[in-house]
């Protein structure tokens, strides 16, 4: 009976490791896809530094920044707007333009607004190539990190 249990404690521990793969994370992927695609080259890369980040057609933080701006705007042309009743007509025109320039910015800003952050893909920056010049490079992928995109 000793034997029966040591020999199927053995056996799930065989199975286990075997079974057991470590898995890719996607920087794993993109760089065996630099790898494979240069592998003629002579060229080395390192990955030392590399940092995998997401791309989109507009940063979040760029589309964050333009509703503020444009709420912002807003406020100040309601402001100017308001002031433009208690001033001379030569006043009121100086403040007119600025109002024009003003209005045309957050026009701008709206139509940045519309664009929502769409995922388009990914980017590994930092891959030193150590020969035969140095440089450092970045890499464009599809969003499933399958290929590289120019």
């Amino acid at each position: 009976m000793k034997k029966i249990y040591y020999c199927c404690l053995f056996l799930s521990f065989v199975v286990i490791t075997s079974c057991h793969k470590k898995a890719k994370t996607d920087q794993d992927r993109a760089v065996e896809l630099i790898e494979a695609k240069y592998k003629d080259s002579n060229q080395k890369f390192s990955f030392d530094n590399a940092k995998l980040d997401s791309l989109y057609n507009i940063s979040p933080e760029a589309y964050g920044d333009s509703l503020a701006k444009g709420n912002e705007l807003d406020a100040t042309l309601a402001k100017l707007e308001s002031e433009i009743e208690h001033l001379s007509q030569a006043e009121s025109d100086s403040v007119g333009l600025i109002s024009a320039k003003l209005t045309k910015e957050r026009y701008r800003l709206l139509e940045l607004a519309k664009t929502k952050p769409v995922f388009i893909g990914w980017q590994l920056t930092g891959v030193k190539i150590e020969a035969p010049q140095q440089a450092v490079k970045s890499f464009h992928f599809d969003k499933a990190i399958t290929k590289i995109v120019e």
